[in-house]
Parts: C-alpha cells; structure tokens; sequence
C-alpha cells in the first residue's frame, strides 16, 4: 500500500506541480476516454439508457444524439474529414483546480496535442507542453486585452472576460485557443478542459485499480494541499509491488515528481502515468468494471468541458491507436529556449517568463515545422550543431535540445569562425542525406557534401567542415542567433 506521511516543511507559493495529473498529456490518457464510450454499441436496455445520458452530459448533447454519434463510430466527423485530406489536427488540453480550488479555472497544465495524419504511414503527434508563467497579452471583449501569466487565459473567458463564446462549454478557450494560437502560429481545432476530479472520481467509480509498482521510492516534496493556505510538503511513499489504489492515491502516483530510486525524472513519471490509464482501462473492460461504466463517464462529465463531438473522439481514437508512444515528439517551451525568466526575485516581484522573440517568428517557425519527414528521421543520423555566430551562447546546446525533442540524435559541438549564414554538412557519404535535406530547409540554406571521414573524431568539431563521424554537422550563422532573438543588432 502507499504510505503517506506529512512533514513540517513549508513551500513556496509558487508550485512547479501541475494543478491536474500529468497523464492527461500521454496520448492514452488523451483519448482513453473514448474506449469507454465505444463500449456503447454493447449496451443495451437500462443500462444503455445509463450509459446514453453519461455520454449526452460528458459532450453536452442529447442522449439520442449521443447513441447516434456513438453508433456511427466517427463517420462523417470533422476530425475523420481532416484526417482523410491529410490536415494537421491541433487539440490542447486545459488543466485547472475546478471550484473546490482557489483561482478555480487558472489552467496550470497546458498541453497542445498536434497530430499530422500520413499517408501510409501512422500519424505523427507531438505534445507541446505551455509554461503557465509566460507572461503574455490576452485577448478580451470589445477589443481590449489584458498582460498576464498565460494560464490567466481560459479563466478569463471562464469569468465572462472574453469574447461573447459559441456557448458556456466554450467560454474558457475562447480566449485560451486563440491567445495560444497567436503565439504558436497554428490553428486550434479542438479543446479539452479537465479538473483533477475526473481522474479521481473516475478510478473511485470503479472501485480502484491494481497497480504493479515496479520500484519503490519516496518523495519528501509533494504538495500538501493549495497555497494558500497549505503551504507545506508532505512525504509520500509507495512500496514495489502490486498494490491497489483508490483515486486519491493514484493521483499521487501520476503526479510525484521528486521521488528517489530514479523516479524523479519525467520519464519516470510518464511511465507511472501510462500504468494508471492501462490500469482504468482494463477496470472499465472486466466483468466487475463494465457494469459501472456509466458512473465513470457520469464522474467525467462533471469535471470536463470539449468541444469534441462523439464522432470526433472516436475518430482520434482510431487515428492514434495505433501509435507507438515512444515515437510521440515531447516538446517543452520554457527558458532553455524560446524563453527566459525575469530573475525574481532580485529584478521583478513575481516570476514571470518572456520571450526572447517578442514577434513569436522564430517560435512559429519551430512549431509549424515540428515534424521532421519519417525519411528523415529513420537513419538516426547523429546531428552535431556548431556556433558560428561570434557569440558566446547558448545556441547549441539550445538548437541539438529542440531538434532532439524532434527526434534527431544530437551533440551540442564546439565554436566556429563567426559566419553570417546558416550551413548544412552531410558527412555521411550520402547515408543521411534525407535528415540533412530536412534540416537544410529548416535552416534556410542548401546542403553541402563531404566525404565521410575515415577515422572517428572524438571531440567537437571546432572549425566548419570538420564533423563528427558521418553524420551531419549544422553551423549556426549569425543570421540564426539574430532571428531567434528578433535583434537585428545581434552578431553585428
């Protein structure tokens, strides 16, 4: 069992936790919703009469229109429509305390799930965490508009701040969809808005799930409650082993992020998170769990708002089941890149990240371009990125973090002779010409070949024209360092 035990240790009010579970970012906990509601067209009599009105709440229609959309599998959906014309799919989930919490719908977990359906190939996704401190200009009625932390957004349409929405369901991204996609420079199509309840409710409805926790660990900084008034940590603790959990303790599992036993990474935590969603899932699909099906989308439907038809949850299903998900791109914006903090609290009263491009350019570039072609990526071709920009900057390590997010293998290389342009080596004999193909055209320039060297160098490569072991090498210019940071006076 999970022992949990509280310590005097007060915190800060600023909480690097997550309002709700991470697991909503995984692309299981995404959609996972979905099987339950495919289990409709089983049902039948009361039961289905149950089940009918928890699916009419969860996606606010009527009960007939909800077994209609069920039974019909997707067909004729909008998101079956972009899928079949090869569009990009954008969705974002909003993650919030709900009204037990202060600052209710301040959405403290945002995640934008983008999904590029191919042809005869899986869809590739890419799940773009939003920093809830970058401090941005929001949209309101009327025209005017307001400076805040980003997760101000959906609470201000929440509040009745925004522009008039399509309906109360709508409210909160109204303002939230389009604040985002003004900074990414991408369409919204579709939103979800969660509460930390669903999750807890959801797992409570089913009596529990049986988790086989593979390594035991402790987290001594797991947030005790809200701040204010709680302000303190507690220590949690789960023991290897199979366990069962009820929701609150399972919330705990997904959320802990400071454990030992080398569960304090992400990788770690996201493991965690996708055992939870198998977990309910193969709850939902036993003999004890089916009959409770209802109770589990009933516990959603009090705690999410979307956007999505039935139809359109039940065509991302069949569009990412498939999916492996150690293919899906984990891009994270926050001050290792395209942001920086303000330095509080020596320089501001309260933290706060900018960005470093105040036209967003180079961050559009970024995202609109967030998918390198399968041909490229399939050779793991090793990229070495060399600074050439005749600063003395992070741009390296910067540029091989973002393009290994893409998926790239990446070493952040050494210093060149400053040059204005942008330059793409392949030094793999041809063997990686399709990742440097990729790469030249996101950099804005043309690929220049060389042989592949015949010995393996062991560091760096410090001067152009000199690489890693086949490969690519990817030299900054001055240019680069002066788009990203929208200075035209940089490397002058």
């Amino acid at each position: 069992m999970a022992a949990i035990s509280r310590s005097s240790v007060r915190r800060r009010r600023r909480s690097r936790y997550n309002v709700v579970p991470a697991w909503i970012t995984r692309k299981r906990a995404v959609l996972s919703v979905v099987v339950m509601f495919s289990l409709l067209v089983v049902a039948g009599g009361i039961y289905g009469v149950r089940l009918s009105l928890a699916l009419a709440k969860t996606f606010h229609t009527n009960p007939i229109s909800a077994v209609v959309g069920a039974l019909q599998g997707g067909k004729g959906s909008s998101v079956e429509q972009k899928t079949q014309h090869y569009q990009r799919i954008n969705l974002i989930l909003y993650g919030y305390g709900g009204v037990q919490h202060a600052g209710s719908y301040l959405s403290d977990s945002i995640m934008v799930v983008s999904i590029q359906p191919l042809q005869g190939h899986a869809p590739l996704i890419a799940e773009i965490s939003i920093p809830r401190d970058w401090y941005v200009t929001i949209p309101l009625r009327n025209g005017k508009s307001t400076q805040q932390r980003i997760n101000f957004a959906y609470a201000a349409g929440m509040l009745g701040e925004g522009p008039e929405p399509a309906s109360a369901v709508d409210a909160g991204a109204a303002v939230a969809d389009e604040t985002i996609s003004h900074i990414l420079g991408i369409g919204v199509n579709y939103f979800v808005g969660v509460d930390f309840d669903a999750f807890k409710q959801a797992v409570d409805a089913v009596g529990g799930i049986n988790i086989d926790v593979p390594a035991g660990f402790t987290d001594n900084q797991y947030p005790a409650g809200e701040c204010p008034p709680n302000c303190r940590y507690e220590t949690v603790h789960f023991n290897a082993g199979t366990q069962h959990m009820n929701g609150a303790t399972a919330l705990i599992y997904a959320r802990s992020r400071h454990g030992n036993n080398g569960q304090g990474s992400d990788f770690a935590r996201s493991r965690r998170q996708q055992q939870i969603i198998v977990a309910l899932r193969s709850q939902i699909e036993s003999i004890g769990g089916f009959g409770k099906l209802p109770d589990v989308i009933n516990a959603l439907g009090d705690n999410v708002l979307t956007n999505l038809t039935i139809g359109d949850a039940e065509s991302l299903y069949s569009l990412v089941n498939d999916v492996n998900p150690a293919s899906i791109e984990h891009i994270s914006i926050d001050d290792t890149n395209f942001l920086y903090d303000c330095g509080y609290p020596r320089n501001c009263g309260s933290y706060y990240l900018y960005t470093d491009d105040k036209s967003y350019a180079s961050l559009q570039h970024y995202i609109q371009d967030i998918f390198p072609t399968p041909a490229a990526l399939a050779a793991r071709a090793p990229v070495t990125f060399v600074n050439a920009s005749g600063r003395n900057n992070n741009a390296t390590s910067r540029w091989a973090s973002l393009m290994n997010m893409d998926g790239f293998p990446t070493t952040a290389g050494g210093r060149a002779p400053t040059q204005v342009a942008n330059e793409v080596i392949d030094n793999s004999g041809g063997k990686d010409v399709a990742a440097a193909q990729w790469l030249a055209t996101f950099f804005g320039t043309t690929v220049t070949t060389e042989p592949a060297p015949t010995a393996p160098v062991t560091t760096p490569p410090a001067t152009p024209g000199v690489a890693a072991a086949g490969g690519v090498t990817v030299i900054l210019g001055s240019a680069e360092e002066q788009a990203f940071l929208g200075d035209p006076g940089v490397g002058q």
